[in-house]
């Protein structure tokens, strides 16, 4: 779980720099797969919520185990209840919301997704949006760049609108250098809230696993919370 959170500590959003930016190369597409290249098991069992690892996530207060509503040929539709999507897993991998993101990993813990929402209240439309996440991804870059000259960095901007960064050899104090995606579109039932989607894996296996980045985001689908649906988080342990 150790390399799975150190992968979650991304800032680039949150980051401001001085100075010239450098310019990047924007990609208009990204690799295709399908789902079932990146399955790890035969079936659904891995989300089993009352399975010894997922009731291990909220005897530590990690969050709640997702739940599956629709299987399909070597990936499920899970529920993600802050973003409030359903999110296409594939078979094998694991994943729990802590009530402000959903998280998703592979079994290694060194590949996983992270997924929330966020308001665009502060921007009069989707292309202002994009402009500033690109500003403050183009400053994070100059900042890493600068820092190690292995890091790389490339913008993202699909036929849909989907927009994003991808940032390859990541070095930071602890851990392997790691490479990422990060990707937003407008969520699929409120056209004022973005849904942002980190993808991270070890640098070898990064290109690879563009591809699911690409089918995640594409199939996403909007969500209600079911009746019944067990989202309780006052019942995590403090």
């Amino acid at each position: 779980m150790r390399k799975f959170c150190c992968g979650l500590m991304l800032a680039w959003l949150a980051c401001a720099a001085h100075g010239q930016t450098p310019l990047i190369a924007i990609e208009t597409s990204l690799p295709s797969a399908p789902y079932a290249s990146f399955s790890l098991a035969a079936d659904s069992a891995s989300f089993a919520p009352d399975s010894a690892e997922n009731r291990e996530l909220v005897d530590k207060g990690f969050g709640l185990p997702v739940r599956v509503r629709q299987r399909g040929d070597g990936y499920v539709y899970v529920h993600a209840t802050s973003p409030r999507v359903l999110v296409p897993v594939p078979f094998g991998w694991r994943g729990f919301d802590d009530g402000k993101r959903t998280r998703l990993f592979a079994p290694s813990a060194n590949i996983g997704m992270v997924i929330n929402a966020m308001q665009l209240d502060g921007t009069q439309s989707w292309d202002e949006t994009r402009e500033q996440v690109w500003k403050f991804a183009r400053q994070t870059a100059a900042q890493r760049a600068k820092k190690d000259a292995r890091y790389s960095a490339r913008l993202i901007r699909l036929g849909d609108g989907t927009f994003g960064m991808r940032e390859a050899n990541i070095h930071e104090a602890e851990g392997d250098p790691y490479s990422s995606v990060i990707l937003f579109r407008r969520h699929p039932d409120d056209p004022r809230t973005a849904i942002r989607m980190n993808l991270f894996a070890p640098v070898g296996d990064f290109d690879r696993y563009l591809a699911l980045a690409a089918l995640v985001m594409k199939d996403m689908q909007g969500a209600k919370i079911p009746a019944g649906l067990d989202t309780d988080l006052s019942k995590l342990p403090k």
